[in-house]
């Protein structure tokens, strides 16, 4: 019995404390449909960033929250750039 009390505390430990960071589908269908207009100069990087963070997923009780920062933003733009291009 006490092992399992301590695979609960873990589990809820990890749980709480754990938040899965990214892009969620939502934020990338945003971006996505944002990029013709970001590389014709109509929005701003920044604009697109807004835009997509709106759509944060908040969690439950703030776990298990889903927060884009701004360094998943600029790698995903990279990566959906360079895809565009080839």
């Amino acid at each position: 019995m006490n092992l399992y009390k301590k695979i609960l505390f873990f589990t809820i430990i990890f749980i709480s404390s754990n938040s899965y960071s990214g892009i969620n589908e939502k934020q990338k269908t945003v971006i996505k449909s944002q990029l013709f207009l970001l590389n014709e100069g109509i929005v701003s990087k920044k604009d697109v960033f807004e835009k997509a963070k709106l759509f944060d997923s908040k969690g439950f009780f703030g776990m298990n929250s889903d927060v884009m920062t701004q360094e998943e933003f600029d790698n995903f733009l990279e990566k959906e750039d360079r895809r565009t291009h080839h």
